[in-house]
C-alpha cells in the first residue's frame, strides 16, 4: 500500500491494514470499514476495505485484506494475504511477526480530467492504469494491558509510470512506515480508558502523527475523540454485543483555519463480526492455550 493511503478513525480495530503483525490478534473476524472524506464534494476521497481473518492454528494467523481507495480520476484496489506468527514471552505477553503479500491495481481514467483545449496534452501521454506488487512486514508486542508495533504495508518504492522517451515521470508509490502504541487503563470494574498513538513516516512528505482517547463502558460501549497534526479532529462512538457483532460511527472535521483548506466533514462507519466461539481476543486471554 502506498504512502498516499488515507488514515482511518477506527485505527485500533483495523491495525492489520497497515501492519500485518496485527493479523488475527482479535481472533477470527470479518470487518468492513467505509470512509467518505469531504462529504458533499464530487469525486472526493473515499476508502472502503474488507478484512477476513481466520482462526489461529499452531500459533499461525492468516488473513485476507481487500481495500479500495478512490479520489478524483484514480481508483486503487489492493488485495493481500496476511501471515502472522505468534511467539509467547510469558503467560500473558506475546511477540508477533507478520508478512503481507499481494498487489494493487490503480485504475486511472484520464478522460475525466477537465480540459480547456482539445489538443492532446503530452504530459498525459504516459499516464495510465497499472499494477504493482506489494510486500509488507510487521512486528508487534501485545500484552493484556498494552501493545506496541511497527510495520509497513509495502516495502517497495516503485515508479508509477514508465518513461515513454519524451518525458521522465517521477511519481512513485511511496513506502510507508507505521508505528502504533496503546494501552488500557482500568478506572473501575466497568470503565476503562484506551489511548492510542500513531506515527506514520513517508519519504518526501510530512510525518503524520495522530492520537485518540476512548472511554469504554462495561466492555460494550465506547466513546472517544481524536486529533492529528494535520489539523483534523474527530469524535466517535461504538457498541459491542455478546454475539460478537460490533459497529461504530466516526465524524472527522477540520479544526484549523478554513481559509487554507476545504472545510468539509468526513464520515466513517465500522462494522465487525467476531467469528470465534467465545468472541474473545488474544489480547484479552490470560491462559496459554495456543499449543492445542
Amino acid at each position: 500500500m502506498s504512502g498516499q493511503q488515507s488514515s482511518i478513525i477506527f485505527s485500533r480495530s483495523n491495525l492489520s491494514v497497515f501492519n500485518p503483525a496485527f493479523t488475527g490478534v482479535d481472533g477470527p473476524l470479518l470487518a468492513l470499514n467505509s470512509r467518505i472524506q469531504m462529504a458533499g464534494i464530487d469525486q472526493a476521497p473515499t476508502t472502503n476495505f474488507l478484512l477476513y481473518q481466520l482462526p489461529s492454528k499452531k500459533n499461525v494467523h492468516l488473513g485476507i485484506s481487500a481495500l479500495n481507495d478512490r479520489v478524483f480520476v484514480e481508483s486503487k484496489t489492493y488485495l493481500s494475504l496476511d501471515y502472522n506468527y505468534k511467539l509467547k514471552l510469558d503467560k500473558e505477553t506475546s511477540i508477533y511477526l507478520g508478512i503481507k503479500a499481494g498487489g494493487f491495481y490503480n485504475n486511472i481514467n484520464i478522460d475525466k480530467i477537465p480540459r480547456i483545449f482539445n489538443e492532446p496534452n503530452p504530459l498525459l501521454s504516459n499516464v495510465g492504469s497499472y499494477f504493482n506488487p506489494m510486500f509488507g512486514l510487521g512486528f508487534t508486542i501485545i500484552d493484556p494491558n498494552f501493545f506496541i508495533g511497527i510495520g509497513t504495508p509495502n516495502v517497495f518504492n516503485i515508479k508509477r509510470f514508465q518513461n515513454n522517451g519524451d518525458l521522465e515521470p517521477s511519481a512513485r508509490d511511496l513506502t510507508l512506515l507505521h508505528f502504533t502504541g496503546g494501552f488500557k487503563l482500568r478506572l473501575g470494574n466497568k470503565l476503562s480508558v484506551d489511548p492510542l498513538f500513531i506515527y506514520r513516516s513517508i519519504s518526501d512528505l510530512p510525518n503524520f502523527i495522530s492520537g485518540n482517547l476512548s472511554f469504554v463502558f462495561n466492555d460494550k460501549f465506547s466513546l472517544g475523540a481524536g486529533f492529528s497534526n494535520n489539523d483534523n479532529a474527530s469524535v466517535f462512538f461504538g457498541s459491542k454485543y455478546k454475539n460478537g457483532f460490533q459497529w461504530g460511527y466516526g465524524y472527522e472535521f477540520y479544526s484549523g483555519s478554513p481559509k487554507y483548506a476545504i472545510n468539509k466533514p468526513t464520515h466513517e462507519i465500522f462494522i465487525r463480526m467476531n467469528l470465534g466461539k467465545n468472541n474473545v481476543s488474544e489480547e484479552e486471554e490470560t491462559e496459554n492455550n495456543d499449543e492445542e
